[in-house]
């Protein structure tokens, strides 16, 4: 796909920005005036009470980044113009950072070595030398582009320099090392921010939303979320990245270990049941991936009578972050996940935490715009209607703490449940009875070699469980006790994780992780399953994008793609009736790694079998037609239909093609492309032409290694 000409927006504006030390008071009138603390490191100067201020012709505080310069439109740097310039001053720094989450940032343009003369910089203007972006590395502007829905905030620093920053390499200059560089000769700073929502309009599938709250929440490279006609299935091994079992009081003797092959399935089409659901097992799933249960203890709820002899919370069976180990030797929430939410770097009132397994939304304390809820707003279950969702659920400080019942259509069949680790033949950890009283100075605790330990005192008698990873057997444990529960009696074993059962049926899962890079879009299956579709839509011509996810499944495996290339229409071309029009090129490249091994076991590469849905124009001179029609004058093109079995494994492919490989200068890989790290053996593919070549499906049997 190639540079296009987008529409520019300019809003014209003035604004200014109040330097540190300046006094300034409020007023009642309408006016785009902010005041800025700023600092004032005079490196030996005298401070001034001149403003120091930031502003441009095509941006507003606080308002919207025109289209023209993000990657949907031109690409370039922006306009700004600044003055007010502190005496003393020998040079100007510009940096353009965006904070993701905390203690997180991304740069996108460093200009440093500004001419103190200058006080103003063109779009698409260079002044000074050019520092290193962090999108790719290399010294140029990086238009924002980002991957994700919600609204983006930039910010624009200006800095005035008493002298010029000494630099250990001056061909990498990052934030980093200009800001250390710059700390002792900054007269002043000013700011401004704007915001980019590039999918504000996009309607997002739920199976999309579902996968989104994982990512968006962080924990996409240890959670899996795919999709079929019913389900989005959210996979994990259930086991948190939190600290976890410490703070707890009254310890059922239980410690948890991974549950490999976890599938959480949640609802696509979710609809409010004429009853509500109980269950003596998880209601739901968080969005790291652990399962989340009703307050109780001990079998299903009462559902309106609280039970304080069941309240896991009540009883300090709850570590600190609402959690503990079950009779499944795993970990699971009874309350807010609050440990988690502490992690999440979109931690506000609107991020969802958790889903129902009815497929409603699992929210914080608050509602999504950050009101609180009143005592009464929350019915039996702990939810309420939602405009967005028609039902959503709440976590609260007070009983039920979390999801006590399912509003919505549930089929209890096919919920999943951790079974025990399996050899207790002895009935050591079966016949556990929690000591009655509390337990003192409870400890867990992870060695290197994945050695868990819990220990505690009870009675002034030191207890202790230990799990120890098999040196000699995959998903199993070397197992130590003194329990009050068995005496204080040492007891040994080994006891191993089973895979978990699913639909009656025992099936050895393994987990896979999938990065693909496409321009402009695709979609994976396993089989017919949807696995991921590109967060990206393709509604623009640089829509290019990186993905990567995890899933699970069993040896062997049929991965089928669908990959396209952005068209305005069946000519094939792009920008049709601007002054670059033209036809796009599209490429693709993917590799599979087997988590459990961190083995690459396929890569995209002219094995893999592709056959050609739209090819346009079949004749190339209609990239120069005034007016390009489909289908008419040398704007013919071929288009068929995807074979209705297509993703099937049985699904005969012998006369479709092989993918061709493509070279990186062919392809020209942008967005998205360098942040993989790409295996040596993983090769760009397409059709035999990346112009004509519009929309493929491609299939890849693989095998166990």
């Amino acid at each position: 796909m190639k540079n296009h000409l987008a529409k520019i927006i300019t809003v014209l504006f003035s604004l200014t920005f109040v330097a540190c030390g300046s006094d300034s008071s409020s007023t009642d009138e309408l006016d785009t005036s902010v005041e800025l603390t700023t600092s004032d490191n005079s490196a030996g100067n005298e401070s001034t009470d001149t403003e120091f201020t930031l502003s441009s012709d095509s941006m507003v505080n606080n308002g919207n980044l025109p289209v023209t310069f993000t990657c949907d439109g031109e690409s370039i740097s922006p306009p700004l113009a600044w003055s007010g310039t502190p005496e003393n001053t020998s040079e100007f720094a510009l940096v353009m950072h965006h904070v993701p989450g905390p203690d997180e940032a991304k740069w996108y343009w460093i200009m440093y070595g500004i001419d103190a003369a200058i006080n103003s910089v063109d779009a698409g203007e260079i002044e000074g030398v050019l520092g290193t972006n962090s999108v790719n590395g290399l010294n140029e502007y990086a238009a924002p582009c980002s991957q994700g829905t919600g609204s983006k905030s930039y910010t624009f620093t200006l800095y005035a320099l008493s002298d010029s920053p000494e630099l250990s390499n001056v061909l990498t200059v990052d934030r980093e090392s200009l800001l250390t560089a710059m700390a002792d000769i900054t007269l002043n700073s000013v700011e401004l921010s704007v915001n980019l929502d590039r999918f504000a309009d996009m309607e997002l599938t739920r199976c999309e939303t579902i996968q989104q709250s994982v990512s968006e929440a962080g924990f996409n490279e240890s959670v899996g979320v795919t999709c079929d006609d019913e389900y989005a299935y959210i996979s994990s091994d259930t086991y948190p990245e939190h600290d976890l079992m410490n703070g707890i009081t009254g310890t059922n003797e239980q410690l948890p270990v991974p549950a490999t092959n976890y599938a959480a399935p949640i609802k696509l089409a979710p609809q409010l049941a004429n009853n509500l659901t109980t269950i003596d097992a998880a209601v739901g799933v968080a969005v790291n991936g652990v399962p989340i249960y009703d307050y109780s203890s001990q079998g299903e709820l009462d559902l309106y009578t609280y039970d304080a002899n069941s309240d896991t919370v009540a009883l300090g069976q709850l570590d600190d972050c609402g959690g503990h180990a079950g009779r499944g030797d795993d970990y699971h929430y009874h309350a807010s996940p609050n440990c988690m939410i502490d992690t999440l770097p979109n931690n506000d009132d609107e991020t969802i935490i958790g889903w129902g397994y009815d497929g409603y939304p699992l929210y914080g304390n608050n509602n999504p715009d950050g009101s609180a809820i009143a005592t009464d707003d929350l019915d039996v279950c702990n939810g309420q209607i939602d405009d967005d969702f028609g039902y959503r659920y709440h976590t609260s400080s007070q009983a039920p703490y979390i999801i006590q019942c399912l509003v919505g259509e549930v089929d209890t069949s096919i919920l999943p449940r951790v079974s025990p680790l399996s050899g207790d033949t002895n009935g050591a950890r079966a016949n556990l009875t929690p000591p009655q009283g509390v337990v003192e100075n409870l400890l867990h605790t992870i060695d290197d070699d994945g050695t868990r330990t819990m220990s505690y005192n009870y009675n002034n008698t030191s207890y202790y469980v230990r799990y120890t990873p098999s040196t000699t057997q995959v998903d199993c444990y070397d197992f130590e006790q003194k329990t009050v529960s068995n005496g204080g009696i040492i007891e040994t074993g080994t006891f191993c994780r089973d895979t978990q059962i699913e639909d009656n049926q025992s099936t050895q899962l393994h987990t896979f992780k999938l990065e693909a890079w496409s321009d402009n879009w695709f979609a994976a299956y396993l089989g017919n399953d949807l696995i991921i579709e590109d967060s990206v839509s393709i509604t623009t011509e640089r829509s290019f994008n990186a993905e990567s996810m995890t899933f699970s499944a069993d040896y062997p495996m049929q991965l089928n793609f669908i990959l396209k290339d952005y068209k305005e229409n069946d000519t094939g071309l792009e920008y049709i009736g601007q002054s670059n029009q033209q036809m796009g090129d599209g490429g693709f490249i993917a590799q599979i790694t087997d988590t459990e091994t961190n083995q690459v076991i396929a890569v995209s590469n002219d094995e893999w079998k592709c056959e050609v849905l739209h090819q346009a124009p079949l004749d190339k001179s209609c990239e120069s037609e005034i007016n390009p029609i489909a289908g008419e004058g040398s704007c013919t093109f071929n288009s068929s239909e995807e074979p209705s079995d297509w993703k099937e494994t049985s699904f005969d492919d012998s006369l479709w093609g092989y993918a061709t490989q493509h070279s990186e200068a062919d392809v020209s890989p942008k967005d998205g492309y360098d942040d993989i790290s790409w295996h040596e053996t993983a090769q760009l593919i397409w059709g035999s032409d990346l112009e004509t070549d519009n929309t493929l499906i491609c299939r890849i049997t693989i095998e166990q290694p």
